[in-house]
Order: C-alpha cells, then structure tokens, then sequence
C-alpha cells in the first residue's frame, strides 16, 4: 500500500473570475508545490473548497490532480459524506479515479455516538483498498474522537493507517494514539501544522498545510528528521506569526493561499467560491504586507 510521509499540502481548488473550475491552474499549482518540496498532494479537502463543488465536479478535480501527478507522489483525496452511504460511495468513486489514499472526516450534520462513528469508518474502509486517514477536526466538525476509537477501528479494518489530528491541544491525542495503536497508526499534523515541531517530537511522520507554506513545513521536517531540532524549530519561527494569522479561520487560510499563488504566477484568479467571508479592508492590507515580505524583490 501506499506510504504517506512528509509535506502534503492541501491543494486549493482555483476558479475562474465566474467562479468555475479552472483546471489549467490546478495543474500549474501542482507543479509548483512538487517543485517547492512536496512528498504527496491532497484535493477535495474543507481547504480546498471541496463542500461547494458539484459531485460531478469533485470527480473532474480528483481526476486532474491524478493525472498531473502521474504517479510522482501520493494523491490523497478528501472522501465523507454526512451519511455511511454518500461516504462509501465517494470512497468508491475516489479509489476508482486513481487516488492514493482517503482523507475522512466523520459525518456531522446529525452528531453520531461512538458506535456510529465506529461503523461509519468500518464501512468505508472495508469498502476500498487504499489506505484510509481519519480527520480529526473537532474545532470544524462538533464531533469528538478518541484514540480509543482509532486504535480499536485500526485493529479492525487493515485499510484504516493514519490520523490527521487537527484539535488542539494536539500533542497528548498524537502520543495515545500511536501507544494505543501499537504501530498500527501514523499521525500526521494539521490544522496548518501549527503544531509541527510538537508533533514530530511525538513520531507524527508529516503535516498537511495549506500550499503556499509548502516549502516551510517540507524543510522544517527535513531539518528535524536530520536531527537538528534546534535548526526546525528556528525555521519555524520564522514564518510562524503568518501561519498564525493565516490560521485565523479557513476562509482566511485559502484566501491567503490562493492570493499569494496568485501573485506568484502560479494560478490566474484568487478566486474562492460562495459561501467565503471577504477580508475587511484592514485584513486584506495585512495580507498584502504578509505577501509583499516572501515575494522575491524583482516580483514586487
């Protein structure tokens, strides 16, 4: 199966100015964040505005991602539903199009108990054979998860490999989760990966920021798996107070990213689609100083 480690971004899904689907920049963004450092690519995501896309259009995007990646890297493609049954057969459908492994978050519209969470990974997991990533995101979803669970559901149903813990506080969920699981399980580290260093120091294997901080986080890690845990953390210093804006909501997180890879040349229009909160105008000048800092000098 495959193996998932390192700097996944998740990829945003750009749009043209009429908001529809701009495939040619989604391919153009590929591109620049295998070049910035990434060891895998993830689509379909709460990042990538994967809710407001038409299951047809999902498809489309799931498709491109994998054949712009032609077999470089692992593609995770986001796959839930607020039912077992949508979860499954977007599961299904996911694996079919030639994605790598699945990102799951549970159901949440009605909250489920611990039994239905239990069956509603069961089912998804018995229903591929790529590996699965449950997404924890309790601040998102409403809905709490327990190492508990996740050991019991990896002992159960082989497909079921990874968490991506996304509460906070985020490092004692990582270190039960492994001691639980008994190497069943590898975590990674999310919500932007503010997290990082912590995480790493309790055997998470990556993180999966939003794509404009791909190269931080792919060098952070680099410079910590070399053992020099001083050089990340001062790598992560650096661009931490833009991680920490950024990080303000997922609105703020995407409209970062994709104004950002606008400026860079990378995608045509930062674009997001309906429902998104407009930055106020205070905000969109902090951004543009945040961006104004990491663009090279001759791209001002």
């Amino acid at each position: 199966m495959t193996t998932l480690r390192g700097c996944i971004p998740i990829l945003c899904t750009p749009f043209h100015d009429d908001r529809s689907l701009d495939l040619a920049s989604l391919r153009d963004e590929i591109e620049w964040v295998l070049a910035e450092g990434a060891t895998g690519v993830a689509t379909l995501a709460l990042a990538s505005e994967g809710y407001k896309l038409t299951d047809a259009e999902r498809d489309e995007v799931a498709s491109t991602v994998v054949d712009a990646v032609a077999g470089r890297v692992p593609v995770v493609v986001s796959a839930d539903g607020p039912g077992h049954s949508i979860a499954v057969d977007r599961a299904r459908r996911a694996e079919a199009l030639g994605a790598s492994a699945l990102m799951v978050l549970p159901p949440y519209f009605v909250t489920p108990d611990q039994q239905n969470l239990y069956d509603y990974y069961r089912q998804i997991g018995e229903a591929v054979s790529i590996p699965v990533m449950i997404q924890d995101a309790p601040q998102l979803t409403r809905v709490s998860m327990s190492p508990a669970l996740w050991a019991r559901l990896s002992a159960d149903v082989p497909t079921i490999q990874y968490v991506k813990a996304e509460g906070t506080p985020g490092g004692p969920v990582i270190t039960e989760t492994l001691r639980l699981s008994e190497g069943r399980l590898a975590m990674f580290s999310g919500w932007g990966g503010l997290g990082a260093i912590d995480a790493f120091e309790r055997g998470a294997v990556g993180s999966m920021p939003a794509p404009n901080f791909t190269r931080f986080f792919a060098e952070v890690q680099h410079l910590f798996d070399a053992g020099d845990v001083d050089a990340a953390s001062a790598r992560f210093a650096e661009e931490l107070p833009f991680s920490l804006w950024a990080m303000q909501s997922i609105d703020f997180s995407v409209a970062a990213a994709k104004e950002e890879m606008r400026r860079r040349g990378v995608i045509a229009s930062a674009q997001m689609r309906q429902p998104a909160a407009k930055l106020d105008e205070i905000s969109q000048r902090q951004l543009d100083r945040w961006i104004d800092e990491r663009l090279p000098a001759n791209s001002q």
